[in-house]
């Protein structure tokens, strides 16, 4: 328990070192650069964090990660579309109607429901072929892990005007 705290401690740190650099990156190097540096980052911390998290057994864990794989895939494909909207959101910035800001929000709102909808999909994978416990800590984990990463967005993007 002592080390997942202190896991969780580390990935709130890591993320806070490294937003603030997301306005200059952004402009610097490109948005598309930086979100591509941040997934191959974030990839490897998750990673890491879910297995020490997930507490499986040599016999569980390449069960559990066969099944992550297709997860992480469906997950990717709707960081894509989130990361569009937020790219859309930044170009509009300064010229946004209300139709772009409706456009933006209700984008915003079917992603997060995909998101919860692919969880819920995979927990009742989890638990049909590892377990509801298993199961329960792989949402858990990836919530707890979902909740930290909207928060250093949510802290990074200014509100509309």
């Amino acid at each position: 328990m002592r080390n997942c705290r202190a896991v969780w401690v580390l990935v709130a740190a890591a993320c806070l070192i490294a937003g603030p650099g997301w306005a200059q990156t952004a402009s610097e190097k490109g948005v598309q650069t930086y979100i591509d540096l941040m997934r191959k980052d974030m990839r490897k911390e998750k990673q890491s964090i879910v297995d020490q998290a997930m507490q499986l057994d040599a016999a569980q864990k390449s069960q559990f990660w066969s099944i992550y794989a297709d997860y992480q895939v469906a997950l990717d494909a709707i960081w894509d579309q989130r990361f569009a909207n937020i790219k859309a959101y930044a170009d509009n910035i300064d010229k946004m109607t209300d139709e772009t800001a409706n456009k933006l929000a209700v984008t915003m709102m079917d992603l997060e429901a995909q998101r919860s909808a692919l969880r819920r999909k995979y927990f009742n994978v989890y638990k049909e072929k590892m377990g509801v416990r298993t199961a329960a800590r792989f949402l858990q984990v990836e919530f707890s892990l979902a909740c930290l990463i909207d928060l250093q967005l949510a802290s990074e993007i200014p509100l509309i005007e």
